[in-house]
């Protein structure tokens, strides 16, 4: 049994946190689902092994008190901690491997990895956005899975490829603020989507949040530069958008 899961990159985000029902906190914005796909298989045991070393993320602890304990296997083509949802993917691989094992809901246990993130201090609205998968995710209204509202924005990316380049590792309780900006650009956005519209407005949110990119066409999200159109110099990892959310094979 493997578990694929894609990545989730925001470009704009509205936290929303209700601490008296966690599964209606997450956030409001739009995110990136990016392949390559992480995958993981999970076994008997415990912890979490990202391409074969064994990592600590507070998200596991929750996971195993509420879903049971596992060993989670993780590859991915991406490095944890630099903002391509990797903590939210991980706990969603593991619910989803719970999942098939146990008698669970495929919504208990989605929202399990939503609450995990969310509790972690990891992201707002990654596993829900990876969850669907599928291209911009908008989160509508925040919330795991039967409480949130998510769109899809269908939109060609063909003609605009996708990259991003590594800056350095952040926490993300770093960039969880709140910011009255994030809803205008929102809106902004979406009265034309587009992929170039896109950019512009994570842009100037992420600026207005003090992380510039000096890349025409781009953003800074947390540790990494998101950009469309083939850069002229420097080392990027190329992109697709995820067909798909999150599935079991």
């Amino acid at each position: 049994m493997e578990i694929k899961v894609p990545l989730s990159i925001s470009g704009i985000w509205f936290p929303v946190v209700n601490e008296a029902n966690l599964l209606e906190s997450g956030s409001i914005g739009l995110a990136l689902t990016l392949e390559p796909y992480i995958t993981a298989e999970i076994r008997s045991g415990s912890g979490i092994i990202f391409n074969d070393v064994e990592v600590n993320i507070p998200n596991y602890e929750i996971l195993r008190q509420k879903l049971g304990e596992y060993k989670l296997i993780v590859y991915s083509q991406v490095p944890l901690g630099y903002g391509y949802g990797l903590s939210g993917a991980i706990s969603l691989a593991y619910a989803l491997g719970v999942r098939e094992l146990k008698s669970i809901s495929e919504k208990d246990a989605v929202n399990v990895a939503h609450i995990s993130d969310i509790i972690a201090g990891n992201g707002l609205g990654d596993v829900i956005a990876q969850y669907y998968g599928g291209g911009l995710i908008y989160r509508k209204k925040p919330g795991g899975l039967g409480y949130g509202d998510v769109e899809i924005i269908s939109m060609d990316w063909s003609n605009y490829p996708i990259f991003s380049q590594l800056i350095s590792q952040l926490p993300t309780k770093s960039i969880i603020k709140k910011s009255e900006l994030a809803l205008s650009l929102i809106d902004d956005f979406l009265k034309a989507p587009s992929p170039v519209k896109f950019i512009e407005v994570a842009r100037k949110f992420t600026e207005s949040l003090g992380f510039t990119s000096d890349y025409p066409y781009s953003y800074r999200k947390k540790g990494i530069i998101v950009k469309i159109f083939e850069p002229d110099y420097g080392v990027w990892i190329k992109h697709k958008i995820a067909s798909r959310g999150a599935f079991v094979i």
